[in-house]
């Protein structure tokens, strides 16, 4: 089973109520009846993710939209992103004037380790 549709099914599993967005490079995707829903509500097309479910996705720029209607029709959401997106937003959340010099070559040490793993 593919490693995205299983942490949908863990968060499903958490919370059934909350929309799972997963961060894939300039897009997010959208599975199973979370897919069903924004195909439903916004006409966004179904496809097969996997023998299991089916997805949906829109690019980055509109996630404003999507996320401010998400909202609109009650729901909850959570993002979850890919280890190359986790690692632009942890940089992008550094504080480079409080860095040391030890420490900053720790972090991009950890960041070649994982983006190393993609």
């Amino acid at each position: 089973m593919n490693n995205l549709y299983n942490i949908y099914l863990e968060k499903k599993s958490e919370d059934k109520n909350k929309i799972i967005l997963f961060k894939n490079g300039n897009f997010y995707i959208v599975l199973g009846e979370d897919a069903q829903m924004m195909n439903k509500e916004f006409g966004l097309k179904l496809t097969k993710f996997s023998n299991q479910t089916d997805k949906c996705g829109f690019p980055d720029s509109e996630i404003k939209k999507y996320t401010k209607f998400i909202s609109l029709l009650g729901f909850e959401y959570e993002f979850i992103l890919g280890k190359k997106d986790q690692v632009i937003e942890d940089i992008k959340a550094l504080e480079f004037d409080k860095l040391d010099g030890i420490t900053a070559i720790k972090k991009l040490k950890e960041y070649n380790e994982i983006l190393s793993e993609i």
